[in-house]
């Protein structure tokens, strides 16, 4: 599919390239599967009001001037980790008529009968379909067909129904129904504990367990051992099953909507003034000297455009509307959306500067369209409004990665946190504290640990050589963007490790993406550093599809894809593919994890009424002078 415009460039006034295709119009499948639940409930603003979201009771908090998070701690009496845990967004602070959703505390051992066919159970922490299954003595089969929402996961507190004797169901055989684990095989390796396991694999303990027979002995590297896919229910064609549910039961519809072409709007910063057309190649954009704010829109929307190409089939075309946003110029943003086109675009990607973005999410939100931004932005973008995607992760988005690196694979080295005070970052020492030491708490290994230093520096390196072990790995988690800091960091560090009382020293420094930008600093200190970190872009070149990609590009464009030509490919392929084979309506239970060319995208709604925050990272290290992904 060759894609040409209409004109060079279609200034009429509105400086809007609509793009045709010269075999086909550049349509294809973007449906998506959006069903929007209308919780009008959330429009209360009474906070002892009680609300049942998805099985679980809620007060609505309704936040005001001068409020903070302990605030509200106080006055409901629940827990701050709690809070956060239900309200992910208000890491990033709170915002004057925000909602907070705070979990109704249940009367310890309460249990409710509904009509002699069902008690409710609360899920409690760490319990899991198999555990519950257990200890009522029911099939997981039996707490699936009367929890339809459960197939997403199990929640701690969430309220489940489980089937007494006295349930009415009618089955014809039920050993026509069975419960089915299909079965992987995984080789066990240095560093991997069940916890681990079950994490990357999305499982219960329980289920690795049953497959392999208890694991009396534990877990040996290299060892093969069985790992169960999730459970799926198998339906015999002659089997007819029926189930008295309650009426009160409320089960998650979804209709698949699809059209014959999909309209898709690009708002990014081409300034078409600045520049005589736009140029489909990153080495024409190089050789012409193209306004420089330009190169990111230029070079993401030639990745973007690949990645609708290879979609293109008969039954799967797109429309692409592009406008030049002329970079911060809300004016400018304002006049497009009163465009009456805007009303039936199926999703908008862009625009990237902030206040450009929020007037669009309003648009979006008010006429129900997803909207992407392809850049980092603060997660108060996500807030109360269900139609935004944010495809690059938060800061925060790295303790997690790095709390698990550290108990998988360092939690008996000497762990130290260096806490810079006027680091912005510097947050995230406590973050990676509290994530590790919850992480501890879940692992089913019982060996020795270490707990993680805290080290305040402020002028001073020398107090962190002070902390360090001769006979232990030292494992330094530094999260600063200051190049200074960093560099006077590594400078120390090597001329510590450079003498000969410290020649035999192990040290890994832990430290964030930004750090592989700075150029003054030598690979060789990387290197002997062992510096990790986590990075929302990785180009996997050991990968032989990715390689044919690159070498398919590099064919048609003459010239290498930059990281913006990836990430325009991966943001156009996920949603892309994603509308092809469900249709225009979005659902959270439905949004596939994706490993792109140079992203992964595993989006989680971070509240009830906002939007989609991508939350997958890749773990990477400097080995062997070259960059290698961990996990």
């Amino acid at each position: 599919m060759i894609l040409v415009l209409n004109h060079p460039l279609l200034l009429n006034g509105n400086n809007c390239l609509i793009l045709t295709i010269k075999k086909l119009l550049i349509y294809c499948f973007l449906t998506t599967f959006f069903v929007v639940f209308s919780l009008n409930v959330f429009s209360q603003t009474d906070s002892l009001e009680v609300h049942d979201i998805k099985g679980k009771k809620y007060y609505i908090h309704i936040i005001e001037k001068g409020e903070s998070l302990y605030a509200i701690h106080k006055k409901y009496d629940i827990p701050l980790d709690v809070l956060k845990k239900e309200n992910p967004s208000v890491v990033d602070g709170l915002s004057i008529g925000g909602k907070i959703f705070i979990p109704v505390k249940r009367k310890e051992n309460e249990e409710v009968v509904l009509d002699g066919n069902f008690i409710t159970h609360v899920v409690q922490k760490k319990q899991t379909l198999y555990s519950i299954s257990k200890l009522y003595k029911v099939q997981q089969n039996e707490i699936i067909s009367v929890n339809p929402d459960i197939t997403n996961g199990l929640q701690e507190g969430q309220v489940i129904k489980i089937p007494v004797k006295k349930l009415k169901v009618e089955v014809k055989d039920v050993k026509d129904v069975p419960i089915v684990l299909n079965r992987k095989t995984h080789v066990v390796a240095k560093g991997e504990t069940l916890y681990s396991l079950s994490k990357t694999y999305d499982i219960s303990l329980e289920e690795i367990k049953q497959v392999n027979n208890g694991l009396p002995q534990g877990l040996r590297e290299g060892e093969t051992i069985l790992l169960p896919t999730p459970l799926s229910v198998i339906e015999n064609d002659t089997t007819a099953i029926s189930f008295n549910l309650p009426e009160n039961l409320q089960l998650d519809t979804f209709s698949i909507q699809k059209k014959s072409i999909y309209n898709i709007g690009l708002l990014l910063p081409f300034y078409l003034d600045e520049n005589d057309e736009m140029v489909d190649s990153r080495q024409a954009l190089e050789e012409r000297k193209i306004y420089p704010k330009s190169k990111f829109a230029i070079e993401f929307y030639n990745g973007f455009m690949a990645a609708l190409d290879s979609l293109y089939s008969d039954s799967c075309k797109f429309k692409v509307f592009v406008y030049d946003t002329r970079g911060k110029d809300t004016s400018r943003i304002k006049m497009l959306l009163q465009k009456p086109i805007f009303k039936d675009l199926n999703i908008i990607v862009g625009p990237l500067y902030y206040d450009n973005f929020e007037l669009v999410a309003s648009y979006c939100k008010e006429n129900k369209i997803p909207l992407v931004t392809p850049v980092k932005q603060a997660n108060k973008v996500l807030l109360g409004n269900p139609f935004v995607f944010k495809a690059i992760p938060s800061k925060t988005a790295i303790i997690e990665p790095i709390a698990k690196l550290l108990v998988d694979s360092f939690k008996t080295e000497n762990l130290l946190a260096i806490s810079y005070k006027k680091a912005k970052e510097n947050p995230l020492v406590d973050l990676c504290i509290s994530a590790y030491n919850k992480e501890l708490l879940s692992n089913s290994d019982t060996s020795i640990y270490s707990s993680i230093k805290k080290i305040d520096v402020t002028t001073n390196i020398a107090d962190i050589v002070a902390q360090f072990s001769g006979t232990k790995n030292n494992v330094i988690f530094a999260p600063t963007t200051s190049q200074i800091e960093v560099t006077s960091l590594f400078s120390y560090l090597i001329t510590t490790l450079n003498k000969r009382d410290y020649k035999n020293y192990k040290v890994t420094i832990i430290g964030l993406e930004e750090w592989d930008e700075f150029e003054n600093i030598d690979m060789d200190y990387f290197q002997r550093l062992n510096v990790h970190y986590c990075s929302s872009q990785y180009i996997n070149c050991q990968d032989s599809l990715n390689n044919q990609f690159l070498t398919n590009y590099i064919n048609d464009k003459g010239v290498y894809p930059s990281d913006y030509t990836l990430l325009g490919f991966d943001i156009a392929y996920y949603f892309g593919d994603y509308f092809n084979n469900y249709g225009v309506n979005i659902s959270s239970g439905m949004l596939p994890r994706y490993y792109g060319k140079s992203i992964q995208f595993n989006f989680f709604k971070t509240g009830i009424e906002s939007g989609y925050e991508n939350k997958d990272l890749s773990l990477l290290r400097f080995y062997d002078y070259s960059i290698d992904k961990v996990r």
